[in-house]
């Protein structure tokens, strides 16, 4: 066989070729960071909602970046707005990009106040009747959704009574999308507005079911009806880890975001501090505990149950909202699914045909075959061995290109000071020596070398993961060029705070200098 001129070669010897990884279910309207959601948590009057989404427009090619950086070349977004679908047509085709597959608009019955009156960048589009809800599809066809979303929102006390009181216009959104050749994902975490979406026709239930565990019925109904569902584990787990100040970032979670993002949720004093207390003691309450705790326990046993039982199901993080984020929370929510009785194997089909599945692209892609899309992952170890070798990536393949993950992601001098930062108030050591050169110099400043290279620098700050109660606030931050200079607060738990400066200078994009004065 005579390869075309200026064909890649990658020598496949002792590697381990999958498809391309398939995160069935973000939102790039959201970000993943604390003033993500204003109607879970009001925090504009500090950082206003207008300059939170012109930041997350500007942030999207650095987020698909990084998903492609982790081996995901396809993600899904079911709920979204007109401008981010227009800015979803701007990454067709560009190398660095996943497949993005995006809906408009939530179709609902009930719009959270704070969203009201945004135009093309709300999210919602409110369903009053059944002729509104269908026009509400139609307007979205100018915009060439991928699909049509609907969050099955019930707020009566009584659940059943409200979810067949609202089902006319689930039905007529599901009608409607269907009559116009697009599939329908549905937001239902209860039991029975789950099972009204399915028998409605509804394609893709994108949540667990959380309010009670699941029976033989409800997974033949699924079975029958060849519906997708999709997990997503942690994602409530975010937001109480991130208002009660517990959030603890993995490894990969801080390698893999964007550090901005997990910064505010790691960040402390919150810029209202009578709000945050109000929550953190609310988390901190033994009854709400033991609440959160049964949830996920039901979440646990519900997704085991439904796999068993031969339901399709996808794994999918709901990245952008508080806590999860976009890239790097996909891996553990893969290890929450693991924890609940995945086996390797069957990740790796949750992982990437069964995401093909939810939106019936299976023919197109999610597999390696003759005549499907390329989107591939050669790892440097068996997948079927660990779920930890999934990030041992040697290359990315993406729409006919190879890419060494370390190439996509291009992090300013501020990103790198702040990907350390973050990692030290998370007491992960190795995630903090991440962003240093291995040769980097350490001065008392202004030129008194104190200590040479990541050996030497890992010795020293052993402290970062074993001092109680270490945190360091940033005061202030200047950035001159390639120079970031940070001037921070130090707190530990058994002394008063102290202050210092820090002065770091990176070159070919890893920190290679800090300078810290007495």
């Amino acid at each position: 066989y005579k390869l075309a001129t200026g064909t890649t070669v990658i020598d496949g010897t002792g590697k381990y070729l999958i498809p391309g990884l398939v995160d069935a279910h973000v939102h790039f309207f959201q970000n993943g960071g604390m003033f993500a959601r204003p109607d879970a948590i009001d925090l504009r009057k500090s950082h206003p909602y207008d300059k939170e989404i012109a930041w997350t427009h500007a942030s999207m090619e650095d987020y698909l970046r990084r998903y492609l950086s982790a081996g995901i070349t396809t993600v899904i977004d079911p709920g979204s707005t007109f401008n981010f679908l227009t800015q979803r047509d701007t990454f067709r085709g560009k190398p660095y990009a996943p497949q993005v597959y995006m809906s408009g608009p939530l179709l609902t019955t009930y719009v959270p106040p704070v969203y009201k009156g945004l135009d093309k960048e709300s999210p919602f589009i409110e369903m009053t009747s059944e002729e509104v809800t269908r026009k509400g599809v139609r307007d979205q066809l100018p915009y060439k959704p991928d699909f049509i979303k609907i969050w099955y929102i019930v707020l009566d006390s009584d659940k059943e009574k409200g979810a067949r009181k609202n089902l006319p216009l689930v039905q007529a959104a599901i009608d409607e999308a269907h009559k116009n050749n697009l599939r329908v994902a549905v937001h239902a975490t209860e039991k029975i507005t789950a099972q009204l979406a399915v028998e409605a026709g509804a394609d893709y239930l994108v949540h667990n079911i959380e309010d009670q565990l699941v029976d033989d019925a409800f997974i033949q109904l699924l079975k029958k009806k060849k519906t997708v569902l999709c997990p997503t584990l942690i994602v409530a787990g975010g937001y109480s880890k991130s208002f009660g100040h517990t959030y603890t970032f993995t490894t990969d979670e801080l390698a893999l975001s964007n550090p901005t993002n997990t910064a505010s949720v790691l960040d402390f004093p919150w810029p209202d501090t009578a709000i945050g207390n109000r929550y953190i003691n609310l988390l901190k309450n033994p009854a709400m505990q033991k609440k959160n705790e049964q949830a996920d326990s039901i979440l646990a046993v519900n997704v085991k149950r439904l796999l068993d039982g031969g339901v399709i199901i996808a794994a999918g993080t709901d990245a952008g909202n508080i806590g999860t984020q976009h890239a790097g929370s996909y891996f553990p929510e893969l290890k929450a699914m693991q924890d609940a009785g995945f086996t390797t194997w069957d990740l790796l089909q949750a992982a990437t045909i069964n995401g093909a599945r939810a939106l019936d692209r299976q023919a197109e892609w999610g597999s390696i075959a003759k005549g499907k899309s390329g989107n591939m992952v050669s790892l440097n170890a068996n997948p079927i061995d660990s779920l930890g070798n999934w990030r041992k990536i040697d290359w990315v393949i993406n729409k006919g290109n190879a890419w060494k993950p370390d190439s996509l992601v291009t992090n300013t001098p501020e990103m790198l000071v702040q990907q350390q930062l973050n990692a030290y108030n998370a007491h992960d050591l190795e995630a903090f020596l991440a962003p240093y050169a291995e040769d980097v110099e350490v001065y008392n400043f202004p030129s008194k070398l104190e200590m040479q290279g990541k050996t030497a620098m890992r010795k020293a700050y052993q402290f970062v993961q074993r001092t109680p109660g270490l945190y360091c606030r940033l005061v202030n931050r200047i950035v001159q060029g390639n120079m970031v200079i940070d001037h921070e607060e130090i707190h530990t738990k058994d002394r008063a705070p102290f202050y210092g400066v820090a002065i770091y200078v990176i070159e070919k994009g890893k920190i290679s200098k800090v300078y810290s004065p007495d």
